[in-house]
C-alpha cells in the first residue's frame, strides 16, 4: 500500500525501512520521517450490523470448504461462482450453507455444458445466484453492498482518533525532530472499498501526527486532510 500510494502521488522518499510503531521509517541526509499505516473499511452500519469484511471472509471460507467436499467424490472439472443472500444481520449456520451449496452443485453439475445458472426453486434458500461451469479453478463468491456518505466521515475520524494516543510512542521511536505521518488506505474489493467523496478537501479532523493522508485504491488517488 505504501508503494502504491507513492506511485499515486504521496510525497514520500524512497528507502523505507519496515518496522513497528511506526510501520515505516525513512532517513535522508536532511531529515527523518516515520509513517504509520492503517486501513479504512466499510463499517458494520453499512451492512445491517455485520462488518462487510467479516461477511466476505465468512463466505470465502464456505466456498473453500464446499469445493473441498465436492472434489472428494467428483473428479469432473467444476467451477462455481456464488452470490449469497443478505442475511440482514441475522446469524447464519455455516455448515448448513456448505451443505446446501455442495448438494446444489452435485445435483446440477451434469447440466453445465459448458455452464448453468440455477434459478427459482433450484436455488437454495440463502443464495441469490449460483453459476456452475465445466472449468477447473478455485470456487469464488462475489459481494454486494455500498456505503453512505454519512458513514465515511465517522469511519475516518475513528481511525485517526485511535492513532492519536499512540503518537508519543511513535515519536519516541524516531530521531529527535523527525516528522510523523499517518497514511490511511482503503482497498478495491466491494467489502473493503470506501470511495473518496466530492468535497473532501473541506473536511477537517483533530490529529496529533504532522500530516494525515488517505489513499483510495479504487480511485488510485491520495488526499491530504486538514487539521481541525
Amino acid at each position: 500500500m505504501l508503494i502504491a500510494a507513492r506511485k499515486a502521488g504521496l510525497p514520500i522518499p524512497d528507502g523505507e525501512v519496515a518496522g513497528e510503531e511506526p510501520d515505516f521509517r525513512f532517513q535522508t541526509s536532511a531529515s527523518a520521517l516515520g509513517i504509520e499505516v492503517s486501513e479504512v473499511m466499510r463499517p458494520a452500519s453499512s451492512n445491517h450490523g455485520i462488518l462487510p469484511a467479516e461477511a466476505e471472509a465468512f463466505h470465502q471460507s464456505i466456498m473453500r470448504k464446499a469445493q473441498e467436499i465436492f472434489e472428494k467424490t467428483n473428479s469432473v472439472p467444476t467451477l462455481v461462482n456464488v452470490y449469497f443472500s443478505n442475511p440482514r444481520g441475522q446469524k447464519q449456520n455455516k455448515q448448513q450453507l456448505i451443505n446446501q451449496l455442495v448438494e446444489a452443485v452435485q445435483q446440477h453439475r451434469h447440466r453445465a455444458n459448458p455452464a448453468v445458472v440455477l434459478k427459482g426453486a433450484e436455488l437454495p434458500s440463502e443464495f441469490d445466484h449460483i453459476l456452475i461451469t465445466d472449468e477447473s479453478s478455485e470456487w469464488w463468491c462475489g459481494e454486494a453492498g455500498g456505503i453512505h456518505l454519512s458513514e465515511i466521515y465517522p469511519e475516518l475520524a475513528a481511525k485517526i482518533a485511535a492513532k492519536n494516543p499512540l503518537v508519543p510512542r511513535y515519536r519516541a521511536n524516531l530521531p529527535a525532530g523527525a516528522k510523523l505521518w499517518l497514511l490511511l488506505f482503503s482497498r478495491v474489493t466491494v467489502a473493503r472499498s470506501v470511495p473518496i467523496p466530492a468535497g473532501i478537501e473541506k473536511w477537517t479532523f483533530p490529529f496529533d501526527c504532522d500530516r494525515v493522508f488517505w489513499f483510495a485504491c479504487l480511485e488510485n488517488r491520495v488526499v491530504e486532510f486538514q487539521r481541525q
